[in-house]
């Protein structure tokens, strides 16, 4: 390997990270999301024809509201990185058949740690892009009734799945931003232990720069 290219290229990289140092710093994000959460029902359904439920027609439905919060660090003025926690939404389950129903739900959340790339576009005025992964825990709970009762049980399992979103910034004050962003989470639980479910949230909230 050549020496010299190589500390010219993390000269580069130093030179740009250290670019802007009145941009760099901490700051921590507040947001509020709506999430529209889609899931795989055939986990569920599975689990309750295998416990006799015949004639099955089942539902769901996937929108609720929760929270995050995020600890960010702005390198220069193109790029910082958030990390914390994050809520990912729920999702309700419902089925009739012959002799019962079941209702069930689908949640998940976790650790997330994301890399921005932003845009300024005004001094006040930025767009910025992300993407990271999220170490989530997704848990299933359903309850049946009837022919199939002995489907009912809750579950869990742990995973790495990857986030990407979109947002827009706008700087309220020196130290107050105001941001809307839209994030995508997929592959979150395990088919055939709890069900699998994607997660859309659309979020507003503010970020306070140290």
């Amino acid at each position: 390997m050549k020496i010299k290219p190589l500390l010219t290229g993390l000269a580069c990289l130093a030179a740009l990270l250290s670019e802007s140092a009145l941009a760099s710093g901490f700051y921590v994000v507040g947001d509020v999301s709506r999430s529209s959460v889609s899931m795989d029902r055939g986990t569920f359904d599975a689990a309750l024809t295998g416990a006799g439920a015949g004639g099955l027609s089942s539902s769901d439905s996937g929108d609720s509201t929760q929270w995050r919060v995020q600890l960010g660090y702005e390198f220069n003025k193109n790029f910082a990185v958030e990390g914390g926690y994050i809520d990912l939404g729920r999702a309700k389950y419902r089925a009739t058949y012959a002799g019962g129903a079941a209702s069930g739900e689908l949640k998940s959340g976790g650790a997330d740690l994301v890399l921005l790339g932003k845009l300024p576009m005004s001094d006040d005025f930025s767009i910025f892009a992300k993407a990271g992964f999220v170490a989530a825990k997704t848990k299933s709970t359903l309850l049946a009734s009837g022919a199939g009762a002995a489907a009912s049980g809750k579950a869990s399992d742990n995973e790495i799945a990857p986030l990407i979103g979109v947002g827009i910034g706008y700087k309220l004050t020196d130290s107050l931003e105001l941001r809307t962003e839209f994030d995508r989470v997929t592959g979150l639980g395990k088919k055939g232990k709890t069900g699998t479910m994607d997660s859309n949230m659309l979020s507003l909230g503010v970020a306070y720069h140290f």
